[in-house]
């Protein structure tokens, strides 16, 4: 495999005898020269096939070929046929071109090196052969922020399941949602991710997102992105006889199981929410006062880096019987002051408001309007969660649905959590379809249209996440984010069902949906289980003592912690916290910190890993006999102004210290033979200069993050304690060769310690270190050089920070 850019000569070239020019000659010239100037110049129109979708362009006079499709527009450029000849590549010279085969089949005769290559078209295929086994095409691929670089199923890996829950199926008798997937065969414990636009060996396929439709090369082709121009892809495909460039149309309906594709418009919200849920600290207890001292101490820890949400999730408006009126009925004693007035004060506090509620049911017109009301054949009202519920094909619904919405919006709530969000009718067996409202209509693009006018009616800037019960993902369009697994709980194996939400989901993640991994990540010190029942809410034990046995006590250790947050900030997931805020230590409140806010991350990997995480799992094994697909490799590929570089989070799954290597050709797809520096995140120091792998120690449950930069010859940023990706608050930077300064702009959080982290080569010293906002005001900087590596500490401010470091030789 190899990059071409450009021409390569050739020394097997065949070379013509050079002779100095005489004086004749140059008056020849020059007469040759001016006659042709004044001619008109003519080039030969290319030749062109078009068919099924396709259409291939060759021209003649420039040796070149367009390849472009329909759906698509151009997917190859500027490609030129070569011969690859020991480490060169000699371009094939003097074209003879030829359509055939009734204009599906372009010929391409080269005299110099003798070659012909044949293009063939066929639906979603394009066949390319050659007489040469060492034939090589290159050119480039057009690949701006909307068309991805993506590794895609692979049908002959390991087959698992994506699943959905079971709360249809347990709740109704209703069916679970399944859909065959695969592991990759090749690297199958790694997920990829990227924040920018990348490329790295072994990634071969691209995803056009507005199109649905992957373009997938053979595994050989190489794709690297150009450093002139990120919207190109430098493109090498080998053709050893023959090679396919294939088009997957439909990628997400047809090949991964979605029931709707619409692209995610991510103009309101660019990156995943960060949001802060009522429920697995306190579930249907919460009271007003509850929300507000958490948004007290969130609008003081949290807001400053990032934080965004604060949803009070239930609890707020149950009559005797345990059903619910959303907007009205809400409890007094609980929320003395009221749903307006808690918004209000929510917003006041910086923060954005939420509230969890099920559109599906309500509980305030079962008398006046028995019409509006799902029934079973036997008579009996369908129950959505202990609430009749309502039926969507009726107008009248849709108006109070409206209704509905608007109250809650003209309150202030910005986020809105559905459960059980799914077509009642469709999917609970035995609801008496014969009293729908409006029997004509199909339960599905009912739901639809109740989803299209909640959207209509409060607008596309407030989020909506969806808990889709098990169901297909029919709200595809409208909801911002899905949760699509089972509610997590208090301790580390609660956690395990965010880490298989993440695995089964994370790849609809910012392409469709954001993957709400579930409600609470938990990131509070490990208690016992006799400490934790005199500590916390006693609904919180029940949740425990229905999902495992023997119990575990409650909280994470700081290591468990660490991996948490790590497998949402690098996933790009939405990063959801339940905790009692105030109640965290500076250690782990520092673990948000490092991870917040969520940046516009998108999946590589776009497949299904598999869900197989039950209610009660932990009731029937423990964590070190679960076997699960969650991977052991992170690889967050970045291009930002911090650099071009991996982060790379290592995860050990048992409760015993291991050591492990990685390869890093084999597994993140980097140069062999590239000296790489290490950044240990978490540890805040330069770990080292590495070749090609790294071996490094885990501790139980741990995760150990790095970035990995190739090795510049100069000093070069390659860490920050800002952020785990090392690429937010990094606004620019840029070194200059003649005065030896490497400088940059960085966004820090006013008042908060913020330390860069520099690679200084040998033989070199920092002589002056300044920091500066606008108007050259000057910023009190720290340094301090131990060896190669240099840290420079400012204090952040309301505006960015300009800094700059100037290096000189060191002395003999």
């Amino acid at each position: 495999m190899f990059i071409v850019k450009g021409h390569i000569g050739s020394a097997n070239s065949p070379q013509q005898e050079i002779r100095r020019p005489t004086a004749r000659y140059h008056r020849l010239a020059l007469i040759m020269a001016t006659v042709l100037a004044a001619l008109p110049m003519f080039a030969a129109e290319p030749i062109a096939i078009a068919k099924f979708g396709w259409t291939i362009s060759a021209d003649e006079s420039l040796e070149q070929i367009t390849v472009s499709h329909d759906g698509l527009g151009i997917i190859l450029r500027n490609v030129q046929l070569n011969l690859h000849s020991g480490n060169t590549l000699i371009p094939a010279r003097v074209w003879t071109i030829e359509k055939k085969n009734g204009e599906k089949q372009l010929s391409v005769k080269a005299r110099n090196p003798r070659m012909l290559w044949s293009f063939d078209l066929h639906p979603d295929e394009l066949r390319i052969s050659s007489t040469s086994a060492d034939a090589v095409a290159t050119g480039q691929a057009p690949a701006a922020a909307q068309r991805l670089v993506a590794r895609l199923l692979d049908r002959q890996g390991i087959p698992v399941d994506w699943v959905g829950t079971g709360e249809v199926a347990v709740t109704y008798g209703g069916s679970y949602t399944h859909n065959p997937s695969f592991l990759p065969r090749r690297n199958p414990e790694c997920a990829y991710f990227s924040l920018g636009q990348v490329s790295a060996a072994g990634f071969h396929s691209l995803f056009d997102r507005p199109a649905d439709i992957a373009i997938d090369f053979a595994e050989d082709a190489t794709l690297t992105r150009g450093k002139q121009t990120l919207d190109v892809l430098d493109v090498a495909i080998p053709v050893p006889g023959n090679t396919v460039v294939r088009l997957i149309p439909d990628y997400f309906t047809r090949i991964l199981g979605l029931p709707f594709y619409v692209p995610f418009d991510d103009s309101h919200f660019p990156a995943a929410p960060m949001v802060w849920s009522s429920w697995t600290s306190y579930y249907e207890k919460v009271t007003e006062q509850d929300v507000v001292r958490n948004t007290d101490w969130i609008a003081g820890h949290l807001r400053p880096y990032g934080f965004q949400y604060v949803q009070l999730d239930d609890g707020y408006d149950r009559g005797a019987s345990g059903q619910h009126f959303w907007i009205s009925n809400w409890d007094q004693q609980k929320f003395p002051h009221g749903p307006g007035w808690l918004a209000s004060y929510i917003r006041s506090k910086g923060l954005r408001p939420g509230i969890w509620l099920v559109p599906n049911s309500y509980a305030g017109a079962v008398t006046q309007h028995p019409e509006w009301y799902l029934h079973y054949k036997d008579g009996k009202t369908v129950l959505d969660y202990n609430t009749p519920a309502l039926d969507s094909t009726n107008p009248a619904v849709l108006d109070f649905l409206q209704k509905e919405m608007k109250t809650l919006d003209d309150w202030g709530f910005e986020y809105f959590k559905f459960d059980g969000e799914h077509a009642v009718p469709k999917y609970v067996p035995g609801v008496d379809l014969d009293r729908l409202y409006d029997k004509s209509v199909d339960p599905l693009p009912a739901y639809r249209n109740r989803l299209s006018l909640i959207r209509k009616t409060i607008g596309p800037d407030r989020f909506i996440e969806g808990d889709l019960a098990g169901t297909p993902l029919n709200g595809i369009g409208y909801i911002n984010s899905y949760f699509n697994g089972h509610d997590l709980y208090d301790n580390w194996q609660g956690m395990y069902s965010f880490f298989s939400s993440i695995n089964a989901n994370g790849f609809l993640n910012h392409i469709v949906v954001y993957t709400m991994p579930g409600e609470g990540m938990a990131v509070e010190p490990e208690v016992s289980v006799e400490e934790g029942a005199t500590t916390r809410n006693p609904r919180v034990l029940e949740t425990e003592r229905e999902r495992e046995f023997p119990l575990t006590g409650f909280g994470t250790t700081l290591a468990e912690a660490r991996t948490v947050v790590s497998f949402a900030a690098i996933t790009g997931v939405a990063y959801s916290l339940a905790s009692v805020m105030p109640d965290l230590p500076d250690e782990r409140v520092d673990l948000l910190r490092k991870t917040l806010p969520t940046l516009p991350i998108f999946p590589i990997d776009l497949f299904s890993r598999g869900a197989d995480m039950d209610w009660d799992k932990f009731k029937h094994i423990t964590p070190d006999d679960y076997i699960h697909n969650y991977p052991e490799i992170l690889d967050l590929k970045v291009n930002a102004p911090s650099g071009t570089y991996d982060v790379v989070a290592m995860t050990n799954w048992r409760s015993w210290q291991e050591t492990r290597e990685i390869s890093f050709p084999e597994k993140l797809g980097l140069d062999a033979g590239i000296a790489y520096v290490v950044f240990d995140f978490w540890n805040q120091q330069i770990y080292g200069v590495f070749k090609d792998h790294l071996k490094v120690d885990i501790a139980p449950h741990d995760t150990r993050v790095f970035q990995l930069h190739p090795i510049s010859n100069r000093p070069q940023l390659i860490g920050n304690s800002r952020h785990i990706s090392g690429a937010y608050s990094i606004q620019s930077q840029h070194w200059d060769s003649v005065t030896k300064m490497l400088a940059g702009s960085s966004q820090a959080v006013p008042g908060d310690s913020c330390t860069l982290w520099i690679y200084v080569p040998e033989g070199q010293i920092a002589s002056q270190v300044r920091a500066s906002t606008s108007g050259n005001k000057s910023v009190s900087v720290e340094h301090l050089q131990q060896g190669n590596s240099l840290s420079v500490t400012f204090e952040g401010q309301l505006e960015p920070v300009d800094w700059q470091v100037s290096f000189v030789d060191q002395k003999q």
